[in-house]
């Protein structure tokens, strides 16, 4: 699939030179050697800025670059070094055709030494494919192609119109040059650190390749330094055949080798090393260098399990998962500098770089930082679906070269602790709602091979088939179920929690977005910036039209989120190690500048959530609990005066400074009556209204599990709005304070009317033309155009604004009529007839009929139907 050299380190030899001078042009994909743009020629060429990631469109999938520069003055081999260029690209020189490559994140290069002539012309075309049915692609581009975290999201369903196009990153991303180097070159280096008998040892496996067509002999110098230590060096005679490869192994003993640690159990002890090649002569061929660690991991993780420890000390790892923009060329040292400062102040200890690999700075600045991460390959959804057999070898031909790059690239850096196959892929048991592409366990086989090799290029970590499958993405309160279900799961790790809210009214955001109001509820502005209407409709604050403005608005989504964020962090906290591992939020920040799940906006602007994750993170942690209660909409609690409001006080610690007794305070007072009359204001004034209690508690050490300091079980008849506050003091000091709200109310909880389903979403599930009169009542038919769902009911039909009752639901089928199953397949474009049963003929004129349908992951709500005589309504 690829025939050029893997450079995942630069080579720090003779000396660099960056190419300039730029030139591209737009090709339809697949053309340009018919318009001998191989040679420079064509028309169209303009100057280009390189590098910059560019955006592919359909029809505008390719782009050609061209620049030329003279022969380098340097007698020894002269290599291209393409450091990232999206997706695959193809390189010619004077004309000659050097080779190809397919990926986006591995640096990779030509010996370029037989065709240069004084004068050179370089053309790179690279080549991106809109693939605009996700569950079909065969193209490995991660959260570029697919997914709710670029531009246009999955979510839409292709339902935009101009000006709004679907798009994926094309181009040079990175920058392109010239590396002198002699003929003995080194691929890559792989750093095995360990510990035997207390005492360092280092493994080293290093690849050589003689880019001269003679026998080369030479030697290799290993050099390593750090943490204060003076250099150990290594030297071994090497002897390379023309034109081949040779694996160089070298083990060294390490005395007194010092340990990394996670940022919060210690310091991070990084050490240096330098790789050199030099030729018989003893003149410089080649040299690299790169960082690794002493840092050992156990674990038992699979089916039902899950543990892991750093260092021998077990840990629960609070985290958010990270994608830090949807612009590659625009993930400076700087930025990533600041996002790991932001989360360290959030208490966060461990990021998941969710369906894509970063540049080496991120991962170089993760190890400096102490900060774990947990690393996916750029694969999300499901791939080539019914695709022909040569797409389905195409795309796990991809996967398996790309693995192999990935781990090659980062497998240095302490700071990788987990290698993830595939994220949310459609063999899950939890994504059932996909019908077909679920029952046929669609690239279940490939997942389960890629974490095979995983754990053969890699046994030092463990790696998973899939993120969701062992772990699992809670995300309850806005993909599915309410918020309040989240305290009843009893999951081993969680690696997704969270919900949308909008940027602040200020943020820099909206000027991308568009900052006006009113707006519709379906707004193609906010749907293309990621808005989700269906979720915020059923699960979140609600959509536009129910408030009065933008700021009150964007208040109201940002404390549901920052409220069900801590809500979940403290409820997994409190199972720590029994029988939780983790919590990752769902994300640190958001991609780019557009309405989504970021703790911090596109414009690294803060949201409310932010900060109450890094209470409910904090390293020893105060935590109430409420045990049985009420949701109030869109997030509250709510206890009945007629049963004792519960709740448990309970402490988790991770810092292993602190330990020992300490005292838990609590206190319960009544803020706000709820403003009884007559006799109830009598009742009220001889009500018991407010508590206060203490109680010793043995903090826990960091690595046991959280305690229960006290269940408290209060009756509180008097209805009014509460506070529970408590606080944890430990050798005369208060360690943490913490508090809840909550109403004690006899009303009942408001139901929320179902909404109806937004005509751009409805269109593409059902015909919406299609009521039809039959002998025994009526239909309608379905006809799904989103992806590969499930129906999963049919309920509260009423035809011409009546309910409609005694009717019987029956599906059409080549053999007739027959039941409607609970779970009714809807594949992508097939029409599906279902039948109403109600005794009754449909009269003639014009009529409509309203279904309360639920299809899984897609949509909930109602369905408007008629018989093409009447005219549609906003949605």
């Amino acid at each position: 699939m690829s025939d050029s050299l893997f450079m995942p380190l630069t080579q720090r030899a003779a000396g660099r030179r960056e190419l300039t001078g730029w030139e591209a042009v737009w090709m339809p994909l697949g053309e340009g050697e018919a318009e001998r743009l191989t040679i420079g020629r064509g028309t169209g060429w303009k100057p280009i800025e390189v590098p910059r990631q560019l955006a592919a469109t359909e029809g505008r999938e390719s782009v050609w670059y061209r620049t030329e520069f003279p022969r380098p003055d340097h007698a020894g081999r002269v290599v291209l070094r393409i450091g990232g260029a999206f997706l695959a690209t193809n390189v010619w020189l004077n004309g000659r055709l050097l080779g190809s490559h397919y990926g986006y994140f591995a640096p990779f290069g030509f010996d370029l030494t037989p065709y240069l002539k004084p004068e050179n012309l370089l053309v790179i075309c690279c080549e991106s494919s809109v693939e605009t049915q996700p569950e079909k692609k065969r193209h490995i581009m991660g959260l570029f192609n697919d997914g709710d975290l670029k531009p246009y999201p999955a979510s839409a369903y292709s339902s935009l119109s101009e000006p709004y196009r679907s798009e994926v990153p094309l181009g040079l991303w990175q920058p392109v040059g010239l590396e002198y180097v002699g003929p003995i070159a080194i691929d890559w280096l792989r750093l095995k650190p360990g510990f035997e008998g207390g005492d360092g040892r280092l493994e080293v496996e290093a690849r050589l390749r003689n880019l001269d067509g003679r026998q080369m002999d030479g030697e290799v110098e290993l050099v390593v330094a750090g943490s204060g230590r003076d250099g150990l060096r290594l030297r071994r005679e090497v002897r390379l055949g023309g034109g081949m490869e040779q694996t160089v192994t070298m083990r060294l003993a390490f005395p007194d080798a010092r340990r990394w640690e996670p940022w919060r159990l210690g310091q991070q002890h990084v050490y240096h090393a330098d790789l050199v090649a030099r030729g018989a002569d003893g003149s410089e061929s080649s040299r690299i260098d790169d960082v690794f660690a002493f840092r050992e991991l156990s674990w038992d993780i699979g089916p039902r399990r899950w543990s892991f420890a750093v260092n021998g000390r077990p840990m629960f790892l609070r985290g958010a998962c990270y994608a830090p923009a949807y612009r590659l060329d625009e993930l400076r040292p700087d930025v990533f500098a600041a996002d790991l400062a932001t989360a360290k102040k959030a208490h966060i200890d461990a990021l998941r770089v969710v369906a894509n690999v970063l540049p080496r700075d991120f991962y170089r600045q993760a190890d400096e930082a102490g900060m774990l991460v947990f690393q996916d390959l750029p694969l999300t959804g499901t791939y080539v679906y019914h695709g022909r057999n040569d797409e389905a070898r195409f795309f796990e031909n991809a996967a398996r070269e790309q693995q192999v790059e990935m781990v090659t690239m980062l497998h240095n850096h302490p700071s990788i602790v987990l290698w993830v196959a595939h994220d949310e892929p459609p063999w899950l048991a939890t994504n059932f709602e996909l019908g077909d592409v679920h029952a046929v366990r669609q690239n279940h086989s490939v997942d389960q091979d890629l974490k095979s090799s995983f754990e053969h290029l890699d046994p030092s970590r463990p790696a998973i088939a899939a993120s969701g499958d062992v772990d699992l993405h809670l995300m309850l309160g806005w993909s599915d179920g309410s918020w309040r279900d989240i305290g009843r799961v009893e999951p081993l790790m969680v690696t997704a929690f969270g919900a949308q809210s909008l940027p602040d009214v200020d943020s820099p955001v909206w000027d991308a977005i568009g900052k006006r109001w009113p707006v519709a509820d379906d707004e193609p502005a906010w749907r293309h910036a990621g808005f989700q209407p269906v979720n915020w409709a059923e699960r979140g604050v609600g959509l536009p039209s129910a408030h009065q403005g933008l700021e009150s608005y964007v208040k109201a989504s940002q404390l549901y989120q920052a409220r069900l964020v801590r809500y979940a962090a403290e409820h997994l906290r409190t199972r720590k190690f029994e029988s939780c591992w983790g919590a990752f939020a769902y994300h640190l920040v958001d991609p780019f500048p557009g309405i989504g799940f970021g703790l911090l906006d596109g414009a690294r602007r803060p949201k409310l959530a932010l900060a109450e994750l890094a209470a409910a993170f904090k390293a020893t942690r105060l935590i109430i609990e409420p045990l049985d209660f009420e949701t109030a909409r869109p997030f509250g609690i709510a206890q009945t005066p007629h049963a004792p409001f519960a709740a448990r006080l309970v402490v988790v610690n991770d810092d292993p400074e602190v330990t020992g007794r300490g005292v838990v305070r609590w206190s319960v007072v009544r803020e706000k009556a709820s403003g009884p009359r007559g006799l109830d204001r009598v009742r009220d004034a001889v009500q018991k209204k407010s508590y206060s209690g203490s109680i010793e508690v043995e903090v826990p050490t960091a690595f046991e599990p959280a305690v229960s300091a006290t269940t408290l079980s209060l009756p509180l008849a008097a209805e009014g709005e509460y506070r529970l506050e408590a606080s944890l003091t430990l050798s005369g000091e208060v360690i943490d304070r913490t508090e809840l709200r909550f109403a004690v109310t006899s009303a009942p909880a408001p139901g929320r009317p179902r909404p109806e389903i937004p005509r751009y979403l409805a269109e593409r599930l059902a015909d919406l033309d299609s009521l039809r009169a039959e002998g025994q009542g009526f239909s309608f038919a379905f006809e799904n155009r989103t992806r590969p769902a499930v129906l999963s009911g049919i309920t509260g039909l009423r035809l011409d604004g009546v309910v409609v009752t005694g009717h019987q639901l029956q599906i059409e089928t080549n053999a007739g009529l027959g039941p409607l199953p609970k779970r009714l397949d809807l594949p992508l474009g097939r029409r599906l007839v279902v039948h109403i049963l109600s005794g009754e003929p449909l009269g003639a004129g014009a009529h409509s009929v309203e279904a309360d349908i639920t299809v899984p992951g897609i949509a909930s709500g109602r369905l408007v139907i008629e018989n093409g005589a009447n005219q549609h309504g906003g949605a």
